[in-house]
């Protein structure tokens, strides 16, 4: 009976832990996502990354894989300067530039700033088995025009570490929230 009982507590730490970490996952992609678009001096073309890069608030599925499991942001928020990245060269203005993936070997969220970052930057335990971007418009329909996106819907499946007992696999949580884009 000690046995059932430590198993099913357990089991419950595991839970709380992973319901944490999606909950902790959907707060801090939200915010990031809040900010796409903001560009209060009308940004058009940037030089950062390179050269004639054309300022766009969301670019969907940036490594072009066909899964909505990333998304790449734009912002002129650190200090608005009228400059996406910093000048040209420097390309040092933290947060302007990110991108969001999944990593399904990982089971991680990762971030990489475009402009200070050399690698992605893991922001989950391993315990996110999907996460998905859904794009609507003003009237929340689904849309696949970038320049028509007011909502992104925000997915996150996170998956325990520990067996169940009961059931013989792994108990997953799924969290979702809705962001709407300061700029729409």
């Amino acid at each position: 009976m000690a046995t059932q009982v430590e198993r099913g507590y357990t089991a419950q730490l595991d839970a709380a832990a992973v319901e944490e970490e999606a909950r902790f996952a959907l707060d801090w992609i939200g915010r990031t996502l809040r900010s796409a678009g903001s560009n209060p001096y009308a940004i058009v073309v940037s030089s950062c990354p390179a050269a004639g890069t054309m300022f766009l608030p969301l670019r969907f599925d940036p490594n072009l894989n066909g899964i909505n499991d990333d998304v790449r942001i734009n912002a002129d928020v650190n200090e608005p300067n009228g400059l996406l990245g910093g000048d040209a060269g420097a390309c040092a203005e933290s947060s302007e530039d990110v991108t969001i993936a999944h990593d399904p070997v990982a089971n991680t969220i990762t971030m990489r700033d475009n402009n200070t970052d050399a690698a992605p930057v893991v922001m989950t335990a391993g315990t996110i088995s999907a996460l998905q971007f859904t794009y609507l418009d003003t009237n929340r329909v689904v849309t696949a025009d970038p320049a028509a996106v007011a909502y992104v819907q925000v997915a996150v499946t996170a998956q325990g570490t520990a067996m169940n007992a009961q059931g013989g696999s792994f108990d997953t949580t799924m969290l979702t929230t809705e962001v709407r884009l300061w700029s729409r």
